[in-house]
């Protein structure tokens, strides 16, 4: 019987058809229960959003697009579903968030949930579905290594993977779930070198790491901006809260590790300005006393947030000094983590809508930091 954790992770990729020029092509949505819903699409390691809405019961919803790849059904509750968008139209049916969803004249994606139930064919009848098990298997290989010569071992199959199928991968979040399971097996191997200190452990541990973002950067920079590259894979760690690590591999690759955008533009920050602190506890700017330096962050750009905390970490060993977080887009817990990841100083936050939507400019070159009176 499939799972949910069988349709999501692991399985997940597709096989990209090239079909010369661009084709409209749509699909129709059918549902039987209201739910929230989106459906996403994946151009390297960037993801959007197709479909947002909320189907009426019984209604047919029509979705134009020139995607064509493999995108991911999301429910509101956390289900997520494969679907694979090509040349022709098709009904796609929902009963439930915690039921399959099934198709009406698309043979692509029968033959595609055939095979994630472990149906056996012997003829190729769709080849993307094929790619898809096979980057299963690759997947499901990596949990047996133990040594680091196993690892680069594997290291080098995902390497010649990717570059065989970069254009297949690029449209799916399969290119995004490989280069994340090729840093999470860095976890499964054991350095210990029976007289060696730990700490030289450690830094064959990091340059085993560093190493794979060089070997990424280089792969993919033919097709993807290197400091898209870079920003993927630290944004691994820290979203583990691996700040260190993820600032380690920032202090390899300096000469990409930004967020491009305007570099002159900078906002006032009036007295009045509304801020608060993680505990939700609220003030002016006028009130913060001492030193302040305001850190720019975004909701797309890791390495801002990943040398907020280290510049607050560093701030945090002073004494009167307050980091000011500046959010491009709107106060969020995501934001408000960051001051979770330091122990102990000062850290606000501008809690200013109306401020914010007049005054911050839509994209700025990150990191960026600026010390205010």
């Amino acid at each position: 019987m499939i799972t949910r954790q069988m349709v999501i992770g692991p399985l997940l990729t597709m096989f990209f058809l090239s079909w010369g020029t661009t084709v409209w092509a749509s699909f129709d949505i059918q549902s039987e229960v209201a739910v929230r819903t989106e459906i996403k699409g994946y151009e390297g390691l960037s993801e959007f959003t197709l479909f947002q809405g909320k189907p009426a019961p019984g209604m047919t919803h029509t979705v134009a697009t020139t995607y064509k790849g493999l995108a991911l059904v999301a429910f509101e509750q956390g289900q997520v579903y494969p679907l694979i968008l090509g040349k022709q139209s098709f009904l796609l049916k929902i009963t439930s968030s915690d039921t399959l969803p099934s198709f009406s004249g698309s043979g692509e994606n029968e033959y595609l949930y055939a095979l994630l139930k472990g149906a056996e064919t012997e003829d190729t009848q769709y080849e993307f579905a094929d790619l898809m098990i096979e980057s299963k298997q690759l997947l499901n290989s990596t949990g047996s290594i133990r040594t680091v010569d196993e690892l680069r071992s594997m290291k080098e199959k995902f390497h010649a993977f990717v570059r065989s199928h970069y254009q297949d991968l690029s449209h799916s979040d399969m290119l995004r779930r490989l280069i994340a399971q090729y840093f999470m097996m860095h976890e499964y191997v054991s350095y210990y070198r029976e007289g060696y200190p730990a700490s030289d452990i450690r830094v064959q541990y990091q340059k085993e790491i560093v190493d794979g973002v060089r070997n990424w950067l280089n792969i993919l920079k033919p097709n993807i901006p290197e400091h898209e590259i870079l920003n993927y894979c630290v944004s691994l760690y820290y979203s583990r809260s691996m700040v260190s690590l993820a600032s380690k591999i920032m202090d390899n690759f300096r000469e990409v590790a930004f967020c491009p955008g305007e570099e002159k533009s900078i906002p006032t920050f009036p007295p009045t300005l509304n801020l608060k602190n993680v505990h939700g506890r609220q003030k002016t700017l006028q009130k913060v006393t001492g030193k302040k330096m305001i850190a720019f962050v975004s909701d797309s750009c890791p390495v801002s947030k990943i040398e907020t905390v280290v510049t607050a970490r560093r701030l945090a060993r002073k004494k009167n000094e307050t980091l000011i977080v500046a959010p491009l887009q709107s106060l969020s817990a995501d934001h408000l983590a960051i001051s979770r990841m330091v122990s102990g100083g000062n850290i606000m936050f501008i809690d200013d809508e109306k401020w914010r939507k007049e005054n911050m400019p839509a994209q700025m070159k990150l990191p960026r930091f600026i010390q205010i009176e």
